[in-house]
C-alpha cells in the first residue's frame, strides 16, 4: 500500500525531528530570540488558522458533501466549534457539536436508503505545546463521543485519538506556517453491530497570511489509514480566508476532494464564520 509506506516515512521524519528540536540547545541567544519574534507573530494573528496558537475562539461552519455512494448522497454538516486556552496557557481545550443530514441511495435504484437528520457526533480535544522556540512540538489527545441521535449521523463507537506534530515557522516567507501531524484512532467502546475504528491519519497542514493577517490560505493534505479495514484514502482541502471585522472577526470558503477508492465524499464545500477575542 502506497500510501502506508509514505505515511510511515513522514512519521519517522517528524520522530527524528523532534528529537533535533529537544536537543537544540547549542545557541540559546538566536533560539531566545526566535522565540520572542514567533510569540509576537502569533499574539498579533487573530486569524485562528495557526492550529499552535492557542487563542479563546468560536466557530461556526456548514459543511455540504456529494457523497461517494451508489446513487445519489449528500450529507449536510453544521458546526459549532469553541476553543480555549487553560492552565495558564499551556493547554488548549477545543470542543465540536454537529447538526447532521443525510440522504443517500445506497444501491443506485433512484430511493433514498437514509433520510434521516439529527445530532451527530462530537469531539473534544486536549493541546499542549511543551516546546516552542525555532520549533514548535505539539501533542494531545481527542475522544471522539458517540453522540449521534441516529445510528446513521454516527461511527456508533467512543473513539480515543493521541497525536503528535511538529510546527515549521515561516517556511514559505513570513505569515507562513507548516504542521505535519499524526493522529491515531481507536474505539473503545462500540454500539453492537457497529465496526470497531483503527485508523491513522497523517495531516500535512500549510497556511500562509498576507496583507498584515487580513487574508490567508491554506491546503491541508490528509492521508487516512484504515488499519481495521486494510484500506487508505486522502482528502485535499483548499481554504481560503479574510478578516471581516476589527475584532477578531472572520469567514472563510473551503472546498474538499475525496481521493481513492475508499473516500467517504467525492466533493465538499464548507463556509464559515469566526470570532477569536
Amino acid at each position: 500500500m502506497k500510501l502506508t509506506r509514505i505515511a510511515i516515512l513522514v512519521i519517522a521524519l517528524l520522530m527524528c525531528t523532534a528529537g533535533a528540536v529537544f536537543a537544540e540547545e547549542n545557541d540559546p541567544e538566536p533560539a531566545e530570540q526566535a522565540q520572542d519574534d514567533i510569540k509576537e507573530q502569533m499574539k498579533a494573528d487573530k486569524t485562528g488558522t495557526n492550529p499552535l496558537n492557542f487563542t479563546l475562539d468560536a466557530r461556526l461552519y456548514n459543511e455540504y458533501l456529494w457523497l461517494n455512494t451508489a446513487g445519489d448522497g449528500a450529507q449536510n454538516v453544521t458546526t459549532f466549534e469553541f476553543r480555549a486556552p487553560f492552565a495558564g496557557g499551556k493547554w488548549q481545550f477545543r470542543g465540536k457539536v454537529r447538526g447532521v443530514g443525510l440522504e443517500v441511495d445506497l444501491n443506485g435504484d433512484g430511493m433514498n436508503d437514509v433520510d434521516e437528520y439529527g445530532f451527530g457526533d462530537a469531539d473534544l480535544r486536549f493541546m499542549t505545546i511543551p516546546y516552542l522556540k525555532k520549533f514548535g512540538f505539539a501533542w494531545g489527545v481527542e475522544f471522539f463521543l458517540n453522540t449521534a441521535s441516529q445510528d446513521s449521523l454516527g461511527t456508533g463507537a467512543n473513539t480515543v485519538g493521541p497525536f503528535v506534530g511538529l510546527g515549521f515557522f515561516n517556511p514559505f516567507g513570513k505569515g507562513s506556517l507548516f504542521v505535519p501531524l499524526y493522529q491515531h484512532k481507536v474505539s473503545v467502546h462500540e454500539d453492537t453491530g457497529r465496526d470497531k475504528v483503527h485508523q491513522g491519519i497523517l495531516d500535512l497542514f500549510m497556511v500562509k497570511t498576507f496583507s498584515k493577517n487580513k487574508y490567508w490560505g491554506y491546503i491541508d493534505p490528509q492521508i487516512v489509514l484504515d488499519y481495521e479495514n486494510h484500506t487508505e484514502f486522502m482528502l485535499m482541502e483548499i481554504q481560503a480566508g479574510m478578516m471581516t471585522g476589527p475584532k477578531g472577526q472572520s469567514a472563510w470558503i473551503m472546498p474538499s476532494i475525496g481521493v481513492g477508492g475508499h473516500r467517504p465524499y467525492d466533493f465538499s464545500l464548507e463556509v464559515g464564520y469566526k470570532l477569536v477575542w
